[in-house]
């Protein structure tokens, strides 16, 4: 090496060792080993610093190109030279965790505190690292120990009150907010806080008072205006609801969620015109392309003006073609228009990595079943649960076609390959129950209605299921009724369970009790033709003939009847209408 490169590279570490000063930013720490470099330290201990000194500056110079992964490799060979250096220590928990490895971070920052425990920062970023790990105990340790040492932080005092609002221990956190507002009566965030806990608490008086507080500090603190809109709204204080939302726009016209909200609630409230009228405002605000009218776009196809909502989203996905969400909703608007072929090809687009995609392939295994095509629709829902393989939803999707098909089998195997990855989802296990019914495997399907209920005792329609497998056969009548009851107390308007019901009573020969509830049940259900056929039962068994056989004709009458039975039963009514049967 010729000296003048020599002198070149002593500039070159003395101008890393100014740069890593700089960067921590006028932290007094130095590196655990630093002494005077002239007091007769060794020269292995001068390289160390040096070495820690040189990679820590190359992982500043990458922590401002914004190339995380490369500084954290810097830092852990600058740790190798000084291993008990707070500030590095800390430098490394903190490009760990902005990588998202925070298992990894945690050790740093712990040893971070151990060695500096009167640092209070560096207490607190322990503190926010237990957060992102679910250790809430150990996070709100930290938070406390730092009150204690400092009572009037108030940063602090509102991350310990936000754990406990994510805890849901609303009590808690209204403790922490009362020293937060004796202390700062004015601070806007602790009397939004103080609102939003009531709001949870539906102490909509508490959360109305909170909010107008902070509002009367900073009359234009939008999420105060929001949720004291929204709160309006669940009180059914409409009028009070428009207004505050009116006034957000005055104050906020760009803001789109506010316009969607009151739009909402002037067509909820029978006001078209004013709906209609602030969608204009809309498009007089945000040009076509404009990424805020998108929500035009959502608004209009929620309320069905499907061509005005293909025609904003037509112009979002020209603009912005890697916008997902606008592909996935203009493939949905042209679904409903019936424009079954261009909504396909929308739908075709989404990237597999959205979250969009698993919905978008759903929806295109449903127009190819409309289309009459259930293989192709089969086919592509086998395809997507290779990129998916724990959505039960893909896999129900794929049963319900397999049973259209009367694949009995295929739509069982198939439930059970779901179930694999989801082995608790009462929703896999319920209709794998059902699918064993069609089988005539009917033990087996009993089982599995009652793992559904072990599982979710308030699972309605596995009780259902059960309760009208015993009435049907005439057995166990009492259990059966328990059974039904318990699914009306969930589900008390399905015509279905309500059809049990009256059937158990049917078989218990309580026939009035059964007319009650079957009339009932075709109220709720009237194009279910087996809920008809019960109420002809009814009717037939309490010789009231002419009804049972007008009924029998209507039951007869809808899609997927069943004729043979159903002719049958009106050929013997009609008999004893002409006095010839007993």
């Amino acid at each position: 090496m010729n000296k003048g490169f020599k002198k070149i590279s002593i500039w070159l570490v003395f101008f890393l060792i100014v740069l890593a000063i700089s960067c921590m930013g006028g932290d007094k720490r130095l590196p655990s080993n630093q002494g005077p470099i002239l007091s007769g330290e060794t020269n292995n201990n001068r390289d160390l610093i040096q070495f820690a000194y040189q990679n820590y500056a190359f992982a500043c110079i990458a922590i401002a190109n914004g190339d995380y992964e490369e500084a954290e490799i810097y830092l852990k060979e600058a740790l190798e030279n000084d291993k008990d250096s707070p500030y590095l220590l800390m430098k490394s928990s903190q490009v760990l965790a902005k990588n998202g490895k925070m298992e990894e971070a945690l050790p740093f920052a712990q040893k971070t505190v151990d060695l500096t425990p009167d640092d209070q920062k560096a207490r607190e970023f322990l503190a926010k690292i237990y957060f992102r790990l679910k250790k809430y105990d150990l996070a709100i340790s930290q938070y406390r120990d730092i009150l204690k040492r400092d009572p009037g932080n108030k940063e602090v005092r509102l991350h310990l009150t936000t754990l406990f609002i994510r805890l849901k221990e609303y009590d808690t956190a209204l403790d922490e907010l009362s020293i937060l507002i004796n202390n700062e009566p004015e601070l806007v965030i602790a009397h939004y806080y103080k609102g939003r806990i009531n709001t949870e608490l539906k102490e909509y008086n508490s959360a109305k008072g909170a909010f107008l507080k902070a509002l009367e500090i900073d009359s234009r603190f939008l999420p105060a205006l929001i949720d004291l809109a929204t709160l309006y709204s669940e009180i059914d204080k409409v009028d009070m609801a428009v207004e505050t939302y009116k006034k957000i726009l005055l104050l906020y016209p760009t803001n789109t969620v506010a316009r969607e909200r009151l739009i909402a609630l002037y067509y909820k409230t029978g006001q078209e015109k004013l709906a209609e009228d602030n969608m204009e405002e809309m498009k007089r605000i945000f040009s076509p392309g404009d990424l805020k009218r998108k929500r035009l776009g959502l608004i209009y196809l929620r309320y069905g003006k499907l061509n005005k909502s293909i025609q904003e989203l037509k112009s979002i996905v020209s603009a912005w073609p890697d916008d997902q969400e606008a592909k996935y909703y203009l493939g949905s608007a042209l679904e409903e228009n019936g424009d079954l072929a261009e909504a396909y090809k929308n739908f075709d687009l989404l990237n597999p990595n959205t979250s969009y995609f698993i919905n978008a392939r759903m929806h295109m295994a449903y127009i190819l079943e409309r289309q009459e095509k259930p293989d192709e629709a089969i086919n592509l829902l086998k395809e997507t649960i290779n990129h998916k393989r724990d959505n039960p939803r893909l896999y129900l999707m794929l049963t319900s076609l397999y049973e259209i098909k009367e694949e009995y089998l295929n739509a069982m195997d198939i439930l059970k390959e779901g179930l694999k990855y989801n082995e608790r989802n009462t929703g896999l296990l319920y209709r794998l129950g059902v699918v064993l019914d069609k089988l005539k495997r009917n033990e087996e399907c009993l089982e599995q209605m009652q793992m559904v209920i072990k599982i979710d005792p308030k699972h309605a329609d596995a009780l259902n299921y059960i309760g009208y497998t015993y009435a049907d056969k005439g057995i166990y009548l009492d259990r059966a009724l328990e059974l039904i009851e318990r699914a009306i107390r969930y589900k008390p308007n399905s015509g279905y369970i309500i059809d049990s019901l009256g059937w158990v009573y049917y078989r218990k020969g309580q026939y009035d009790k059964a007319l009650e509830e079957l009339k009932r049940a075709v109220e709720l259900s009237p194009e279910d033709p087996t809920i008809n056929e019960h109420l002809g039962d009814v009717y037939f068994k309490k010789k009231d003939y002419e009804r049972a056989l007008k009924i029998y004709k209507r039951a007869l009458s809808i899609e997927n009847a069943d004729n043979e039975r159903l002719n049958g039963k009106i050929k013997d009514v009609m008999e004893r209408l002409k006095g010839n049967g007993p």
